[in-house]
């Protein structure tokens, strides 16, 4: 290939670059779309399309290699950032459910990766669309244009940044004994991410343990985060609050995300400023205290049609702490 070539490609860019703009738009939203649909939290996303300068800087790089613009694999490209290891091969097999994987041209360097070298490690997908997203009529201006995903941690992200910032393009330009402490560093940053995963599982089996222990009748379980949230959609207390409020037709509805967490993160606290220790404490002083709160609460608000299922116990805590009244 010649520098002519070059410009040939270079031109074709020119003339299809609003095409791989609307194919990111695409690819964009689907992903956060198919990401929603399966529950799998990230910590972000973004995606670019090469400008002219960096793919004629590329094309230069490869000693001119590229016959066409097709040929070149990453000229719109996605990266996904997530917080846990295991996400990566869940959001891969995501990706190769939903989209064509061009195999050849992805790469997974977590397998390839020297563990004696330093670098971050991630997984580089090259994708196009496939199946019936190909035959929409909307996307058939880039059906066969190919778009790359890169999917890694935060943890190998953040080491990724700061290794660019240093500035060296090899390991050949890191003098030995930084190059050993880099080693060290991705050891260690190997080892967070394994642990971060532990810790994980730990959290799911104990959330088991304690749901057990709730069937059980058995209640002597220590106050945190996690058994406060199986005591507040368990059916003992679902169906102590229904006793009440289903009598004036008012719905228990159940909160998520940031709001469940503050709030029993609030508890939580309440709790412990209380000196309640123990989920079977916490049930007794709460039942014993609720129907006066309740019949305060419903002359206040008869006209409300529903209740947060964290509220009657945030609140009972709360007038327990003030020795007050709030609404």
């Amino acid at each position: 290939m010649t520098e002519r070539n070059c410009k040939e490609i270079l031109s074709e860019f020119d003339s299809t670059k609003n095409n791989y703009e609307r194919l990111l738009e695409y690819i964009d939203a689907t992903i956060k779309s198919l990401l929603e649909i399966k529950k799998i939290q990230i910590h972000e996303i973004k995606g670019r399309v090469k400008d002219r300068d960096s793919l004629e800087r590329k094309i230069e790089t490869k000693g001119y290699k590229y016959s066409n613009l097709l040929e070149i694999t990453d000229i719109c490209g996605i990266r996904i950032i997530t917080y846990f290891s295991d996400d990566v091969d869940k959001i891969a097999s995501l990706l190769e459910e939903e989209f064509e994987l061009d195999k050849a041209n992805s790469i997974d360097k977590r397998k390839t990766q020297d563990p004696t070298k330093f670098g971050y490690v991630s997984l580089h997908y090259i994708l196009k669309l496939g199946g019936d997203r190909a035959k929409l009529a909307e996307n058939l201006n880039y059906k066969e244009l190919k778009f790359e995903v890169q999917i890694r941690t935060i943890l190998q992200h953040a080491w990724a940044e700061i290794e660019h910032d240093f500035g060296y393009k090899t390991d050949q330009d890191v003098p030995e004994k930084i190059r050993r402490r880099f080693s060290r560093l991705a050891g260690l940053i190997e080892l967070a991410d394994d642990e971060f995963m532990e810790i994980k599982r730990y959290e799911k089996d104990y959330l088991n343990e304690v749901e057990e222990e709730f069937k059980e009748n058995s209640k002597s379980i220590q106050i945190d985060s996690i058994s406060i949230s199986a005591l507040l959609e368990s059916e003992s207390y679902i169906k102590f609050l229904e006793k009440y409020y289903n009598q004036h037709n008012i719905d228990i509805r159940y909160p998520g995300g940031k709001f469940k967490d503050d709030r029993i993160s609030k508890i939580v606290n309440y709790c412990e400023q209380l000196g309640i220790k123990t989920i079977d404490e916490l049930e007794t002083k709460f039942k014993s205290e609720f129907p006066n709160y309740f019949s305060r609460w419903i002359e206040e608000k008869n006209n409300y049609f529903y209740t947060w299922n964290t509220t009657p116990l945030l609140e009972v805590l709360y007038d327990l702490k003030y020795e007050t009244v709030i609404f």
